[in-house]
Formats: C-alpha cells, structure tokens, sequence
C-alpha cells in the first residue's frame, strides 16, 4: 500500500492441470497475503471457465479467503453469451467468492490475430450485473481501435437495462474515428464480427442477400444500391486513411485498410458481371432511350476481371467481410467440469462475404452462358415498343419499361439506367 498498489492479482492462468494443483495456489495466495498487508487480492484460477463445478474449482473455492476475489470468462474463453444464471452456476461452484468476470472481448491475439473486433459489446444480459461484482474488458494488440468495444461496454455497464446497441456503436464510431469516423465505420462494420457475432450478421451479408433475394425480379438494379454504397465506401477506407500520418488508428488499421480494398474490388466486380449478364437501358427525362441485351466479348471480360480481383482478396490473411477460415480458442466444460473444446464456436470457415458474392456472380454467368439469348425486347404493359436499329426506343417519360432478353428482364424508369455505367450502352 505503501507503494501505491492496492490490488493485487494472481494469475494461475493456462498452466497444466494436475491433482493437488489447487491446494498449491491456495498456499501461494496465503504466503503472499502474510507478507503483503492491504491490497485486494484476485486470483485467475487455472480453470477459469465454465459453469460446472470440478474438483479442482472446489478445492480451490473451499481454500481461498472469503475475501479474494476469483476472475472468470463465462461459458467459454471468448464467451458469445452470458447471464445471470451462468455467474450464478460459476460462483456457486467455488463456494461464493467475489466474482470478476473478466470478459475476453475485445481480444485478437493468439488465433484471432489476423481479426479486428470492431463490433459493439453484446451478449450480455442486464440482469448478469446483479450476480457479479466486476467486469474487466481485455483490450485488442490495437490500443486506439479497441475503444470502440470499451466505450459501447461502459455504456452497457452504466445503464444494462437501457442499453442501446446500435445507439452505442455509432457513438463510439464518431469518437473514436474523429474526423475520418466515415471511413472508419466502413471498415468497421466490415470487421464487427468476432466471438460475440457471427459473420452472417455483417452488413455486408445482409445486403448480399437483399441483392440474391431480388435477381429473379425486374427491379433486380435497385437491389444492387445498398451494396454498392457499402463496397464503395469500404474501398474508400484505405484512401482516407492514406496520408493520415497524425493519426494513430492509420498504423493500427493498414493491413485491414489495404485487405478491404481488395475485398471492396472483388465485389464491385462481382455485381459489375451481374448486371452484364442482363439487359439493360438508359432513359432521359424525356423517356428516350438506348437497350442493350448481353454481350458475350463484354461479359467474359468481366468474368476474367471479377477471378482477377477475387484472386487478390483471397491471398489476402486479414479477415474483413467475414472469415475464409478462422480459429476461436473455445474451450468449455464437459458436463463432469473437464475441460473440451467446442469445435462449432472454436472454427468458422466459409464465412466470407466476398466469396459469396463471387460466387453467386459466377453462377449467374453460367446461367446466362447455357441460354445466351442476343434478342433484346422492350415493353410497357402489354405492348412491345419499336427498337430502331441504334438500338433506340421512345416511350412516355412517366411510365417504366420492361427490358427483357432470354429469361431475364430489367425495369428501368425514365430517367434512369443500369447501376453502374455500361460499355455496352456507349
């Protein structure tokens, strides 16, 4: 005390378990309380997850000081859950010592560390605060970047009953991203995925999957909006970050940055061949427009550009979009307390927004290469308008046409065009 320390934490973390290995810390911890007067003790036991009684956890429990505290993670090393029953179960199992959780979030280190958990804090319950008597958040290798997960977490903590997850998020983007908080929320939302959430809950996901959910209709062009918007702003990222030298997140975040622009360029591609694999047309405000059906030179080109840019993103080791392949240390309790490893938390695979675009961007090729109709038609109603033979048509400016060619048929208003400028309409 004399010294200014006035906690004190032990830490029997990740050493081998034996018998007798209890009784041994127990004597450790008595020691340095005979000798260090005045400090709170805390102790990490050996085994710090789980909610199961062990030998090991009621020898430990029955040893200890009533007064020292015992550190736990919840169900698991990363837990993507916990509640008030969980700390109950724990604390009951070492014999209602103090209880700390020390929660693994936002932590990337070891087999996380090509992640950046850039999510807000979630998966705990309100009621989990009356059961514990602490919590201790352990921070990312990126100092800076972990602010995001320690601000949405202190917002949890001062009010759990009224905690706003997505309230909290944006808040700490603004902070923490400051006058780049645009660039940074991009990247984030691309990187929010980790122990706590699963990458099928990116944005980047639920925008893939309004554009797969709308391909078969006609209005199949303004589904692509919303992901467009989102792979642009993710391949700005990088830029803005380019000559921020003052900036202490710039160093944190490169490898991200520079993954999400390759990640950004594949997908951008990807719906590039969609729409090449449609037909298309432009209109003026006065309804005056140009169609064009697909064009096999034009969408080959693009399907070699889309391989090209998928190739880049997958050499890539950073996760951004969600997981090729990724390791969570999952370790949880057989229900006799032994430890085990809970292969369906500790392994995601196949989980890459990216690759789930390119993917269905090349199906959709290969469908149109097995019935690739070069007849284009354009109707309104029931009437099929005259193309001339500039591949030029007229219909009234308020009404929508319906550009159809093979299977696939696009509405375009007037004015309007395809999502992204075309070669085929030059």
């Amino acid at each position: 005390m004399a010294r200014g320390v006035d906690w004190l934490v032990v830490a029997f973390d990740d050493i081998p378990n034996r018998a007798g290995l209890a009784a041994e810390q127990v004597g450790v911890v008595e020691w340095l309380q005979a000798r260090i007067t005045g400090p709170r003790f805390t102790v990490v036991p050996t085994e710090y997850i789980g909610t199961r009684p062990s030998p090991y956890l009621s020898e430990l429990g029955a040893g200890l000081a009533s007064t020292v505290d015992v550190m736990w993670t919840g169900p698991t090393v990363c837990s993507p859950r916990i509640d008030a029953a969980d700390a109950r179960a724990w604390r009951a199992a070492l014999g209602d010592h103090p209880l700390l959780l020390w929660d693994n979030y936002p932590v990337n280190d070891a087999v996380m560390d090509a992640e950046l958990h850039l999510g807000a804090y979630r998966g705990r319950t309100p009621d989990l605060s009356d059961e514990i008597d602490g919590v201790l958040l352990n921070p990312m290798v990126q100092p800076h970047a972990s602010r995001v997960a320690l601000a949405t977490a202190a917002e949890f903590l001062a009010d759990p009953a009224g905690y706003d997850e997505d309230a909290a998020w944006r808040r700490a983007i603004h902070d923490v991203g400051g006058s780049r908080a645009g660039a940074f929320g991009a990247l984030a939302r691309a990187c929010a995925d980790g122990p706590l959430m699963v990458p099928e809950q990116l944005r980047l996901h639920q925008l893939i999957g309004v554009v797969e959910r709308a391909l078969p209709d006609p209005e199949w062009g303004e589904a692509f909006d919303g992901l467009r918007a989102e792979l642009t702003a993710l391949r700005g990222a990088e830029r803005a970050y380019a000559e921020a030298v003052d900036d202490p997140l710039a160093g944190e975040l490169g490898p991200w940055l520079t993954q999400a622009t390759r990640e950004a360029e594949a997908g951008l591609a990807a719906l590039r061949l969609v729409q090449q694999v449609r037909p298309v047309a432009v209109r003026d405000e006065a309804g005056v427009g140009r169609v064009a059906a697909p064009d096999a030179e034009s969408a080959m080109i693009h399907a070699f550009a889309l391989l090209f840019a998928w190739t880049g993103a997958r050499q890539g080791r950073m996760v951004v979009g969600g997981p090729r392949f990724a390791l969570h240390p999952a370790v949880v309790q057989l229900g006799d307390g032994r430890p085990a490893l809970d292969v369906g938390l500790a392994v995601r695979e196949d989980a890459s927004a990216t690759d789930r675009l390119c993917r269905l961007a090349l199906r959709e090729y290969r469908v149109w290469t097995a019935d690739p109709d070069p007849e284009v038609r354009v109707e309104v109603g029931a009437s099929v308008l005259l193309v001339d033979s500039e591949a030029g048509f007229r219909a009234a400016p308020g009404v929508a046409v319906l550009v159809s060619s093979g299977s696939s048929t696009t509405r375009v208003p007037a004015p309007g065009g395809p999502p992204f400028a075309d070669p085929r309409l030059s």
